[in-house]
């Protein structure tokens, strides 16, 4: 192959460019939470810890405008005029968010009510606010670029601030760094605001109240699905930032730092496809939504496994260059193994979004989260267990959401939903028993090279896929357009 033939032809597919650039900004990201670990220590990062669950938390706070948003532009896209004013009304109802956070942090300021006192929370909390508010923007203009196929945008944004802060960890150490690093993502999100509010296409003027109902309507729900799927995980931090003393969780935030690091690799695609998945699944039959269902198991939920599979045998090998850090694999383990049933709900939970499931997904994430706050409390407050035995909490709430999302998703299709169904469907024995013997191996703290037994049993049960997932890989060498939006 024509070396400069294909990286000319990278070069010119945006969808390629943007998941290379996601892969570059991830592996930088990954190398920054391991020197931000030595260069903070456990304390330190342990605020840093917190102060990622801060904006996490705040980042739920959106109603649903982003998504449903998302949705409405996919369904506008040709109609330049209705894109424009749901742009505009979108950005107008964040405005008003925003006045909302920010009187919300200073009454607690007014009455006393010290959030993170343990963390020094205060003292960061007026650069952390911003952060969080200017991330709210950049996220409506990163679905409106997303849906126009502009992304040479969204990879700036999604660049700069991980480049950033490769460079902030030459500069100091400490509580410094962490000024320095909160200051280079606040200057980060600034400069992508301009970038997309110079760059885009958007006619200033007042819009129609007409699109407000219509936007919150369909995004309150969404807005309830998202907040409790991920406040899933972020009811485990919670618990965990609470019940065990600031040590534990800094350990803890290391682990969830890598494992998260690694899922984000698979969301360039996600993010990608997303529009499009819930576009062909919208007005879909049967066999076609089973069909797709197949393909993303094959591609995407098959490669997330044999990548954690992989990364719990040489996870071991790259502890041991941070003594600090050497107990955190069974956390780092458990937290992975979880991450593989959050990636199994994505088929599901598409299906139902593009059939308007909305008010369905909200309850069962709701139920869900109830059901992981109830045995995160058990399991830290009753059983008095390590922290890292906390994770088992989501990897078992998880495990009944996919489960759910499967059942209903097959009952909307009029096709068998039995257990055994699901089952076979959902977690294939390829798929499950390599699965149960890694999560076996975590449990009992073996050492890494057992682990090359679940990497082993998962390449003989999936051959043919890891087959078909290299030549897709090969194929996109050579053509790219595969993977246009």
């Amino acid at each position: 192959m024509n070396l400069v033939r294909s990286l000319t032809a990278i070069k010119n597919n945006k969808a390629m460019a943007y998941v290379i650039s996601r892969y570059i900004a991830y592996g930088i990201q990954f190398i920054n939470s391991l020197f931000i670990a030595v260069a903070l220590g456990p304390i330190y990062l342990a605020t840093w810890g917190f102060i990622n669950l801060v904006w996490q938390y705040i980042a739920q706070i959106n109603f649903g405008i982003p998504y449903s948003l998302s949705v409405s532009l996919s369904i506008e896209k040709t109609n330049p005029k209705k894109m424009n004013d749901l742009m505009l009304t979108s950005l107008g109802l964040y405005l008003i968010l925003a006045l909302f956070v920010i009187v919300v942090f200073v009454s607690l300021h007014l009455f006393g009510l010290d959030i993170g006192h343990k963390y020094d929370f205060n003292s960061y909390s007026l650069l952390v606010i911003a952060i969080a508010l200017l991330t709210h923007f950049n996220t409506i203009f990163t679905h409106y670029f997303r849906i126009i196929n502009r992304l040479w945008e969204i990879i700036f944004f999604q660049s700069l601030i991980p480049i950033s802060m490769l460079l902030a960890l030459f500069l100091s150490k400490g509580e410094a760094l962490l000024t320095t690093v909160l200051w280079i993502i606040l200057m980060g999100q600034l400069m992508s605001l301009f970038l997309y509010a110079t760059h885009s296409s958007i006619s200033l003027y007042f819009p129609s109240f007409g699109f407000v109902k219509p936007l919150l309507r369909k995004g309150v729900f969404l807005f309830l699905y998202n907040v409790c799927f991920y406040f899933i995980l972020l009811s485990m931090r919670t618990i965990i930032s609470n019940d065990y003393d600031v040590l534990e969780f800094g350990l803890f935030t290391f682990s969830f730092t890598l494992a998260n690091s690694i899922m984000l690799l698979f969301d360039s695609f996600s993010f990608l496809i997303y529009p499009k998945t819930i576009n062909r699944l919208n007005k879909t039959t049967t066999p076609q939504a089973l069909h797709i269902f197949k393909l993303i198991q094959t591609y995407y939920i098959t490669s997330i496994h044999g990548v954690m599979y992989g990364c719990l045998f040489a996870f071991p090998i790259l502890i041991r260059f941070f003594p600090a850090y050497q107990t955190v694999f069974q956390s780092f383990g458990f937290i992975a193994l979880s991450i593989i049933f959050y990636s199994n709900c994505f088929p599901y939970s598409s299906f139902l979004t593009a059939q308007g499931k909305e008010r369905l997904l909200s309850v069962l994430a709701s139920l869900i989260l109830a059901i992981n706050i109830g045995l995160a409390f058990f399991f830290s407050r009753i059983l008095h267990v390590p922290y890292q035995y906390v994770i088992l909490a989501t990897l078992i709430s998880y495990m009944i959401y996919n489960f759910l999302l499967c059942h209903y998703s097959y009952r909307l299709l009029k096709t068998k939903a039995s257990v055994g169904a699901i089952l076979k469907n959902n977690f294939p024995p390829k798929l499950f028993i390599p699965y149960a013997i890694a999560l076996l191996l975590v449990a009992l703290e073996v050492s890494n090279w057992y682990f090359l037994l679940a990497f082993g049993f998962f390449a003989f049960f999936n051959w043919k896929e890891i087959k078909k997932i290299g030549q897709m890989g090969i194929r996109i060498l050579h053509d790219p357009t595969i993977i246009n939006i």
